[in-house]
């Protein structure tokens, strides 16, 4: 490495340092607490005072406990209780330990209580300096619906009835929500397990986890990795940037991404929308229709349809169960296998290969500076003509074709009497065409 190369590393290193201890609000810019240019508690070095507090809230209790935090965390856990305990914890900052043990006498907690929702909030705003943390430890009853809205900080949410948080840079975990949930973060993880409702994530600049979600699944996301598993319901993934795992999901499939890999495995219906993006799926109980660009399209055992638009991607199907076959690509490759269903094909500057279990159906592919090759099922009868301008037809049949005839343009034909059976029709401009008998290769 350079050394000017190593200087700009350095550089980065600490202006990243710099965003997150002022976004943290371990350091203060203020300019009126500056001496000799610098905060008190420069990079958090200064003094540390923690301390704590607990209650017990006494019921009846309303249905729902909102908590509105600053700096710091929060974490709410059910169980079968009609009280609700509150453990409220400060951590601060300063100079000396006698002062910040001074800021931590005057940081308070405010519980409101009225009769739709209690609402815990802290005095964070009276400060000038806010050089501290607060945390809210709470068990509540699971029958209690949770919001959040915090920042900086890890949110825990377990065992209640539904949760709300917005968190900002931190963490987000949520677990064991009887019924819906909203979650939203960014710059940090967010998991979720264990959700009997639906469940809508928004985040960014992080990865997603969701295991075990019984409701339909709504996710937002930017650059990171998402992963789903064992979903009940319909999975919409809006995304861009992001690495994306499905794994046995029961409803349909919607997922929008670029730049990043998407992997469908055991799942409902799918459409796959983006670019330069590789898609892999396996065993799709429905349709798979696919957009994309410049990566990879892999599919196996598709029961319905399989309908793939792409720019410069290799496409490979095997076992696809659906009555229809439509691709559409360049410059790359096309392998079809293992189905029965209606096939049309148009490629540019790649080759072009196809091998059905039978011709029940009928088949159109349309090539252009690349070969196309048909297996033919063995025994198989149905209407054919292949084209070739520039290039050649290979027959390689027992059966004799009905015309059989080169000018300019390499023509034959086959079975011409079968007339009601499908039309198997292949072209190609500058390069091959070749027919082979199954169990038989050129």
């Amino acid at each position: 490495m350079k050394f000017r190369e190593f200087v700009l590393v350095i550089v980065l290193v600490l202006a990243g340092l710099v965003v997150y201890q002022v976004q943290t609000g371990h350091w203060n810019f203020d300019t009126s607490d500056w001496k000799w240019g610098w905060d008190e508690s420069f990079g958090g070095f200064g003094r540390e005072f923690a301390s704590e507090e607990t209650r017990t809230i006494e019921g009846p209790l309303p249905p729902v406990i909102e908590v509105v935090n600053g700096h710091g965390w929060v974490e709410v856990r059910g169980a079968d209780q009609d009280t609700a305990q509150l453990t409220f914890k400060k951590v601060v900052w300063r100079r000396t330990e006698e002062e910040a043990r001074d800021v931590a006498g005057r940081i308070n907690y405010t519980l409101a209580a009225a009769a739709d929702k209690l609402t815990l909030t802290t005095n964070r705003d009276e400060f000038r300096k806010k050089n501290f943390e607060t945390g809210f430890v709470l068990t509540v009853p699971r029958t209690m619906a949770v919001r959040v809205t915090n920042a900086y900080g890890v949110v825990r949410v377990e065992r209640v009835k539904e949760a709300v948080v917005r968190n900002s840079h931190g963490e987000l975990f949520a677990s064991d929500i009887e019924g819906p949930c909203s979650l939203e973060t960014t710059y940090e993880d967010l998991e979720v397990q264990g959700v009997r409702g639906e469940c809508r994530i928004k985040n960014s600049h992080a990865d997603v986890r969701a295991v075990t979600v019984a409701g339909d699944l709504d996710i937002e996301t930017t650059y990171g990795r998402v992963r789903v598993e064992d979903a009940g319901g319909k999975v919409d993934a809006v995304c861009s940037n992001v690495d994306i795992d499905l794994r046995r999901v029961q409803g349909a499939v919607s997922v929008e991404t670029s730049y990043e890999d998407v992997f469908l495995s055991d799942v409902g219906p799918a459409k796959v929308t983006g670019h330069n993006m590789s898609v892999t799926a396996e065993n799709v109980r429905g349709d798979l229709d696919v957009t994309t660009s410049y990566e990879p399209v892999q599919a196996k055992a598709v029961q319905g349809r399989f309908l793939v638009d792409a720019h410069n991607s290799p496409v490979t199907a095997i076992g696809v169960g659906g009555d229809l076959i439509r691709v559409g690509t360049t410059y790359e490759n096309v392998n079809l296998s293992e189905f029965s269903a209606e096939v049309e094909v148009v490629c540019r500057n790649g080759n072009v290969r196809v091998e059905p279990l039978d011709l029940k159906h009928g088949l159109d592919v349309r090539n252009e500076y690349g070969t196309v090759d048909l297996i033919w099922p063995s025994g198989q009868r149905a209407r054919f003509e292949a084209r070739a301008k520039g290039g050649s037809v290979s027959w390689g049949l027992d059966a004799r074709p009905d015309v059989d005839e080169t000018n300019g343009v390499s023509l034959v034909k086959a079975f011409s009497s079968e007339t009601g059976a499908p039309l198997i029709y292949l072209s190609t401009t500058y390069d091959n065409v070749r027919i082979t008998e199954g169990g038989r290769r050129l």
